[in-house]
């Protein structure tokens, strides 16, 4: 997982840092319906993409959830 991704997770989401692995699934992380919300949110703020609250669930995992932000960052 990025450091971009465990940042913004950790400083921005207030998840566990403990709880942030590439295999950790997002109820695992610590995400709630709020927390996709806001990620969504901060996503497209800060890189400028549109990743919907129901891709994010369907990352399963922190590490699938990292794959799927570049992929998004590089179709820009």
């Amino acid at each position: 997982m990025t450091g971009d991704l465990t940042s913004i997770l950790r400083d921005e989401l207030k998840l566990p840092a403990n709880h942030l692995t590439d295999d950790a699934s997002l109820d695992r992380a610590g995400f709630d319906s709020l927390a996709i919300v806001e990620l969504s949110v901060l996503l497209t703020d800060r890189y400028a993409i549109d990743i919907s609250d129901s891709e994010i669930k369907g990352a399963a995992t922190l590490g699938r959830l990292d794959l799927l932000i570049q992929r998004k960052r590089d179709e820009r």
